[in-house]
């Protein structure tokens, strides 16, 4: 009786995003203070607990812009 060959699969690698931009905002996901997202090409960092706050529509709004990403 012969033992078949052991076959393995090389590591499944993913390819990083080249823009380094963060997730794109939803109006479905709670955010809390300190998590960034994308929005409109703008990167904003929550100030506080979030949901379905529009990043850049409120002046003193839960969300800062801090930079913009392509």
């Amino acid at each position: 009786m012969t033992t078949p060959p052991v076959t393995t699969t090389p590591p499944t690698t993913t390819t990083p995003p080249t823009n380094n931009c963060p997730a794109a905002w939803s109006s479905k996901t709670v955010y809390v203070g300190g998590e960034t997202i994308t929005y409109n090409g703008k990167t904003y960092k929550a100030k506080w607990w979030t949901l379905n706050n529009i990043p850049g529509t409120e002046q003193w709004g839960p969300w800062e812009q801090t930079g913009t990403c392509a």
